[in-house]
């Protein structure tokens, strides 16, 4: 049999399948574990169906069946659908496929029903949804260098300013069930709400769960934080190594949350709403700043990493403000007035004084 058009109900209604779930025949277990190493593309619909299978017990009460049969019969005139088709001339066989069939149909839609509610309250983990992000079923739709930057508007009309030295994908499914991107780098994102399909930013670090609100999510497969900004709205934040036995965390705006390589859990705090709006405007304000933050505010900007190639004679200190102006320009004024030179290779850059 071809399987590659079942849905997860249709797994719950076969058979074979609820024997193999239960363990007990060998035959069935034999097929469906042939099925899952010969089938990569089903295996992630097979444990769904199976979980659920455990979740249920693939047990339907009475009292279950009765009141999805009466939703059933509200959606649907299944009495003269069954009687245009009814294929027995016996009253007998008229009542016995009937309630067959409608014993089937409430199971089934019982089932659908509890489905629905198990992927809600079990969403797949962050650490699942990174190790399933291949190039298979993920997109490339944006990439930028270290000094651009770049608008995209997803399929749902969610919106992503992407960052210098960054790319972001997307699930080829996107805004079927669910909304699923994979970021490397640095995005703003302003999410379309839709509490039906959760909108997920997933990275070698962290996956943000958002259903409508906009924060940014900085993720450099090279440097060893990982940080979220939430704007607006409500955002869950956990980590997406399974290893990693990190507590998740809630966000509300105004907050951040920041995962550090070697730390055992995530450290939360304030930022400056002000400093985000500058971010987004890619505007730039130096008061008396040292190289320090001079560094962290050029990468935030514009996605490059600054190092000293030898020390400095004097103490760096630059005050002044830059509107949108490309890398070049602000690292030639902050050079002229403080004595350095500088040699840039990909998104590295060394100061020469």
């Amino acid at each position: 049999m071809d399987y590659a058009s079942y849905q997860t109900e249709d797994f719950l209604t076969d058979e074979s399948f609820i024997l193999y779930c239960q363990g007990d025949d060998e035959t069935a277990k034999a097929k469906w574990e042939n099925i899952y190493h010969d089938n990569p593309e089903l295996r992630k619909m097979i444990i769904e169906a199976r979980n659920l299978c455990f979740l249920l017990g693939v047990k339907v009460s009475a009292a279950e069946k009765a009141t999805a049969l009466e939703r059933l019969k509200t959606a649907v005139d299944l009495t003269g659908e069954i009687n245009k088709h009814q294929p027995f001339s016996s009253v007998t066989g008229k009542k016995t496929y009937f309630s067959r069939w409608m014993a089937v149909a409430a199971s089934l839609l019982v089932l659908m029903s509890a489905y629905a509610v198990y992927r809600w309250i079990t969403p797949p983990s962050g650490a699942e949804l990174y190790r399933e992000a291949t190039a298979a079923n993920y997109r490339l739709i944006g990439t930028t260098d270290f000094d651009h930057r770049k608008q995209i508007l997803l399929p749902d009309g969610s919106s992503v300013l992407l960052n210098g030295s960054s790319t972001l994908k997307i699930a080829n499914d996107y805004d079927a069930a669910d909304r699923h991107v994979l970021l490397s780098g640095e995005a703003f994102f302003s999410v379309i709400k839709n509490p039906q399909k959760p909108f997920v930013v997933i990275t070698g670090k962290i996956a943000t769960t958002a259903l409508g609100t906009s924060f940014k999510v900085q993720s450099y497969p090279a440097e060893p934080e990982a940080n979220v900004m939430l704007l607006t709205g409500k955002v869950k934040v956990e980590s997406t190594q399974a290893s990693l036995k990190f507590v998740q965390v809630a966000l509300v705006p105004g907050r951040q949350a920041t995962l550090t390589t070697g730390s055992k859990a995530f450290s939360q705090s304030g930022f400056s709403k002000a400093g985000l709006h500058n971010w987004l405007n890619r505007k730039l304000v130096f008061s008396d700043a040292g190289l320090k933050e001079i560094s962290i505010k050029l990468k935030e900007m514009y996605g490059i990493v600054v190092k000293p190639a030898n020390k400095p004679g004097e103490d760096i200190s630059f005050t002044g403000q830059f509107n949108d102006k490309n890398l070049t320009t602000v690292l030639d004024a902050i050079g002229f007035a403080n004595h350095f030179t500088y040699k840039q290779e990909g998104n590295r850059v060394k100061l020469m004084f």
